[in-house]
């Protein structure tokens, strides 16, 4: 029986895109480019998929590597535009694609273990993003100036 991390690694681009598609239609404050959108996402799928698979080995899963990303994450879509709750319904609507790609996958059940890791994952994730826009728009609304961007 194939692991949710396999579905998720065998399905990378279908969930990918689907993804995309859904927040520039349903989250998106207007059109943007495909490398706009994507921003992290990519990479914080990787680390679900890693920390699902150390846990699969019997390994501690490492679920705190995807907080800069969401950190990361948030600074991006404060200077995209995105409002708070859309960057929420994101990482949401994320998720709902990785189930929506298990249950097609004919991979109907999921261990609780597997679904706790993409739960500490996700919480993580739009934990620090949350953090990390709430502090750039305090900073805005006190008139500080931002940093530069990385990069």
């Amino acid at each position: 029986m194939n692991t949710l991390a396999d579905v998720m690694e065998a399905g990378q681009e279908k969930l990918f895109r689907r993804w995309l598609e859904r927040v520039q239609r349903d989250h998106a404050p207007g059109p943007l480019s495909e490398p706009e959108l994507a921003d992290h996402i990519p990479e914080f799928l990787k680390e679900v998929v890693a920390a699902l698979h150390r846990e699969e080995e019997g390994e501690a899963p490492k679920t705190h590597r995807v907080g800069p990303l969401g950190w990361e994450h948030g600074e991006q879509r404060f200077r995209t535009g995105f409002d708070l709750p859309s960057v929420v319904r994101e990482y949401g609507a994320l998720h709902e694609c990785i189930f929506d790609l298990v249950e097609e996958a004919g991979h109907g059940l999921v261990r609780v273990e597997e679904a706790r890791i993409l739960l500490l994952c996700f919480n993580r994730a739009i934990a620090e993003a949350v953090a990390h826009f709430m502090h750039r728009r305090e900073r805005e609304l006190l008139g500080e100036a931002a940093p530069p961007p990385a990069g």
